[in-house]
Order: structure tokens, then sequence, then C-alpha cells
């Protein structure tokens, strides 16, 4: 047996016993997604009367927390969501959890600095003969662990090796538990005849040789759908997530990675979500390469890519060029995420482009009428996510339009020829009586 197999037996242990170390007042931040530490959270969550004012954080988390979520629990153990899921939305709305606003690059420093977070509880791969642990599909610490007291694996074999800055060390571990399960995983999307015609109109704007941001959802798929049909070449990876789109481009021929300026030949990212072929296909692949989220996301990273594309979505935009992603009025739906990190990016980089992409209308949830998701002005309380500063491409169905450098005049007529038709009428209205569409002395004499 070699030293590291002996460290791993020694430090070998049970979720309850882990728990059973946890205190009042500590501080648990937990990986995220498809590294969801569901075992110890299980297990936390069982022992839950027994502790006060324990808090344990984390985004996108795939974990049972209807076990906790109760309004008469919240002083044992609280849940800072830092990005909500449907399985967890309605506590934010009903106050049984929080919600502390970053953005994807500041993660790191914020939990740690300013939350106070101590402990981390995380899942990954299997120890390697050198005594390394993959930090697999989505659960990169290793720009904090200076800074905290514990860190606890949860070892899944069925979790992907991914390359990079992405190994965590025996040296480094307080304990371990084992749990071996399929990889949770998200099949794509679908794609709508609207989300293909907002796909057909982005592309139109992607060069050969571009970097490309892509998300999760079906714009993004059908996006990598259109790359392939429209015959892009030499297309590069430097995003936040890897999809399924990713892989399929690289499958098709359409990227390749080979004309990227920054980490050439290499997909970047700092985790992927999709479906189970994505993950077999990252497993052990020597061209991903995952980071910690404060170096992948850092704009400045971003912006080394030249002719980078970043793609995200919003719930509204404003017709000043505010977009509203992450809530309905003050009602938090999901995070700020990476937007203004890859937004900014793109805008700093040679011959970048950051584009929003919406669909013109939605279905209004307590009402069940169709509204336009261009809007005079965003809902009362509504988080402005990306700021009219920062917004440069706007798309919808109706075509792609650039506020970058326009008055609000100019942004409000283009942001009103992409919207339905069947709102464009209320939406100049709105902007002659706040005059940014046309002023006084334009008006036509009667």
């Amino acid at each position: 047996m070699s030293k590291w197999e002996e460290e791993y037996k020694r430090k070998l242990t049970t979720p309850e016993e882990v728990v059973k170390t946890v205190k009042d007042g500590d501080r648990i931040f937990c990986g995220s997604g498809s590294c969801t530490p569901d075992a110890l959270l299980n297990a936390l969550f069982d022992r839950v009367e027994e502790l006060r004012d324990v808090v344990f954080g984390g985004l996108i988390l795939l974990a049972p927390t209807h076990k906790i979520l109760k309004m008469e629990l919240t002083r044992n153990i609280l849940f800072d969501n830092f990005y909500a899921t449907p399985l967890d939305r309605e506590s934010l709305r009903e106050g049984i959890s929080v919600h502390t606003p970053f953005h994807f690059s500041e993660l790191p420093r914020l939990a740690s600095e300013y939350r106070g977070y101590r402990k981390i509880f995380t899942q990954c791969g299997p120890m390697d003969k050198n005594g390394y642990f993959s930090c697999g599909v989505s659960g990169n610490f290793l720009d904090v662990l200076d800074k905290v007291d514990e860190l606890v694996l949860e070892v899944n074999q069925h979790q992907p090796r991914v390359h990079g800055r992405n190994f965590y060390h025996i040296s480094q571990v307080s304990a371990i538990v084992e749990n071996h399960h399929p990889v949770f995983d998200l099949p794509p999307e679908p794609a709508t005849d609207i989300d293909r015609q907002i796909a057909e109109n982005i592309v139109e704007h992607i060069e050969d040789g571009a970097t490309l941001q892509l998300g999760i959802g079906a714009v993004p798929n059908a996006i990598g759908e259109c790359l392939i049909e429209h015959d892009r070449h030499h297309l590069g990876c430097y995003t936040e997530m890897i999809p399924d789109a990713i892989m399929k481009l690289f499958e098709a021929g359409v990227l390749d990675n080979t004309r990227k300026t920054f980490h050439p030949y290499q997909f970047n990212a700092f985790f992927a979500a999709g479906s189970s072929a994505l993950y077999a296909w990252l497993d052990d692949n020597p061209m991903v390469c995952f980071t910690p989220i404060s170096y992948n996301n850092d704009p400045y990273n971003v912006a080394k890519n030249d002719k980078m594309v970043a793609i995200n979505s919003t719930l509204e935009i404003d017709l000043t060029g505010q977009c509203c992603s992450e809530s309905f009025g003050p009602y938090q739906y999901t995070a700020t995420g990476g937007q203004v990190d890859f937004t900014r990016g793109a805008w700093m980089s040679r011959g970048g482009k950051a584009f929003i992409a919406l669909h013109s209308t939605a279905r209004d949830r307590e009402t069940g009428e169709t509204v336009s998701k261009i809007v005079p002005q965003l809902r009362p309380g509504a988080a402005v996510t990306l700021t009219r500063t920062d917004v440069m491409y706007v798309a919808t169905e109706y075509g792609v339009v650039n506020l970058k450098g326009k008055s609000l005049r100019e942004r409000a007529r283009e942001l009103i020829s992409i919207a339905h038709p069947d709102f464009r009428g209320e939406l100049k209205r709105y902007a002659r009586e706040v005059k940014y569409f046309v002023l006084p002395e334009h008006e036509p004499q009667s």
C-alpha cells in the first residue's frame, strides 16, 4: 500500500461521522450542480434539530433541501442560496432561504472573506496513484483552500476525470466519504422554431475563428446546430459552462480551438452541465481545461481571446437597455452568474461581441397573458443584472440590434424594432411620453 493509499484509508469515514463535527454557528459551502455532496448534506439535514445558527451555502444544489426548507428550522440551519433552481426557488419567495448577490468571478473571495465560510463539502472523482482527486465536472475550490479550515470530499467513482487546474491532493483533505452513483445529468432542451430563428439571427454575426461562450438552454443548443449548418470554421471554446452544444460543434469539425489567442487548442471552462454522453466525452480528455472560477471568469482573462463572442439570456429588458436576468420583480429566480463577467470580457476583447438573447414575448406566470419581454420599465423591485452601459447586441426572433454607443432615443428605436409587433405601438407611446423616441419639435404639425 502506497503512502497516499494509507492516508486515504486514515481519512476515510462516513457522512454521519463527518457531520458530528459540525457545531453551532458553522458555515459550510457546498459543491454545486453535478458535484453536490448529497450524502453529506443528507446526513447534515438529518441532525438539523440538534444544531443552531448553521449556514450552508451553494449554487444549483441538487440536494434534498426539502428536508430543511421549513420556516420553523431557519434558526437551526439557513440556506444561503447563491443560485436558485426549481427545487428551492420558492424558498426565496417565502423568506425561508436567503440570497447573496455576486458575480461568478468574485465568488471565492466573497464566500470566504465576506461571508465567512470556513468548511467545504464537495463531490469529486476517485484518487489516482499520486494522491490526486479530480474535482469532477462542477466543484473546483482550489482558489480558496488556503482560506478555509476543512475540505471534506465525497468520492464518486462515476465522476469524470477532468483535466486542468482541477485536482485536489489527499494532503489538502480533512476527511473522505464515499458515495457512488451515476452523475446527475441534464439532457439538452429541445429548440423551438423561435429559438432557431434567434439562433439564425445571432449566427450571422459570428465569424470564422471566433471563440464562444455558450450557456445552457434551447437557444445555445440551436446556435450550435446553426453554426454547423452554416459551415463555420476554427471556432474556439472559452466559456463558463460546457454544454452538449460545444461537444457537438467539436465532433462536427466546426470548433477546433486552433485560432484561440488565449489557451489555444484547449476547451476552457469552470464546469459542465449536460447529458451522460457529454460527461463521457469530458472524461480524461486532455484538451479540456477546467480552472477555478476566479480565473476562468475573470473578465480580463476572457478578453485575452480575440473575437470573443459571449451569448447570454435575460428575463426582460427595458427601452434603455437595462437587463433583468435573475428576478421577477423583487423575487429572486436565478442569480447574476457570469453574465456580467463575460459581457465585459467580450467588450474588451479585440473584435469581441456580447449578445443578450431573448424571446420577444413570454407568458405571465400569474395572469397567463402574453407579455412583451422588451418593456418600457423593468418591474418594480427587479434586479438590474446587466446595466445599460454594459449591453452590446440584443437578439430576438425579429432581429439583432447593437446598443453600444447609442443614445437613449436610438436605443428605444432599435429595441422597438425587434419587439413583437403586437407590442410596438405601446412601446412607442411610452417612448414619446418620456421623450426617448422623439422630442416635441419632431412631432408632426397638426
